[in-house]
């Protein structure tokens, strides 16, 4: 039995961690390589265009409802700049900039069928959330009407997302 104290014994037990540390930090490395693209690949951000597109579109059903309440005799806006009074009144340190561009994160935004009753009151909105080059700005298409529930469509336009009223998943 070689004792503890022994010079070379103590050499290879040294040796022997540092390469169970290299190793570790080699592995560690290589894991990190493969999991950092992902965190920013074109996917994350295809993936956050369409996650700002559907917050945009909660925020437009919320400002109609808004809208709707405060114009009872007219209904809901059939455009989106005629919400941005009350947009800058509910979300002051919100960008509403959208509202006037139709543009935010990749999507274009609009307003569509505005449907009035018997009164002339607008009894009826959809609004769809198109990406401007679909497969580089996004990949889905979003829509929702006065209901507050949003769908999505893979289709480019905005129409069969309305008609076929796929849930959000």
């Amino acid at each position: 039995m070689i004792p503890s104290d022994n010079p070379s014994r103590r050499v290879r037990q040294i040796v022997r961690v540092l390469l169970w540390t290299i190793g570790s930090l080699v592995v560690a490395a290589g894991l990190l390589l493969l999991v950092i693209p992902t965190f920013d690949s074109p996917h994350s951000r295809l993936l956050a265009n369409e996650a700002s597109a559907v917050a945009t579109l909660r925020t437009v059903i919320a400002l109609e409802k808004e809208y709707s309440a405060d114009h009872a005799d007219r209904g809901f806006a059939c455009e989106l700049p005629m919400l941005m009074q009350i947009g800058r009144q509910r979300f002051p340190d919100y960008s509403l900039e959208f509202l006037t561009t139709g543009l935010r994160s990749g999507y274009r935004f609009s307003l569509v069928s505005c449907t009035p009753d018997a009164n002339r009151t607008r009894v009826h909105y959809e609004v769809t959330a198109v990406p401007v080059e679909k497969g580089s700005t996004g990949v889905r298409t979003f829509c929702a009407d006065e209901s507050g529930v949003i769908w999505s469509d893979s289709e480019e336009f905005g129409t069969r997302c309305l008609t076929s009223r796929q849930p959000l998943e």
